[in-house]
């Protein structure tokens, strides 16, 4: 999927929807990549709270570069990889 060039994502998190899916394209030390907006424990929509990720179904908190999971068990948002490609960021969403 392209999500358009690189130089027009400043601010991260972004949220980006695509049909009835949504996503945050975030960048961390290893790059970009589209985290699934879905809590991988109770399937609750997660919400940018400003300096992390929260589940308002029951509270787990994901770190806002790899969307690991920062006050609960050893888990993390399902995430997809993102390349730059011509000055475009694409998104392998399979």
């Amino acid at each position: 999927m392209d999500l358009g060039p690189e130089s027009s994502y400043t601010k991260f998190p972004v949220e980006i929807s695509r049909g009835d899916q949504s996503y945050y394209l975030v960048r961390g030390k290893k790059g970009y990549l589209l985290l699934s907006t879905t809590c991988p424990h109770y399937g609750g929509r997660v919400a940018d709270q400003g300096t992390t990720f929260r589940c308002p179904e029951h509270g787990w908190r994901f770190e806002h570069t790899e969307g690991e999971c920062i006050n609960g068990p050893r888990s993390r948002m399902v995430s997809f990889p993102v390349i730059v490609e011509k000055g475009h960021l694409i998104a392998d969403l399979t």
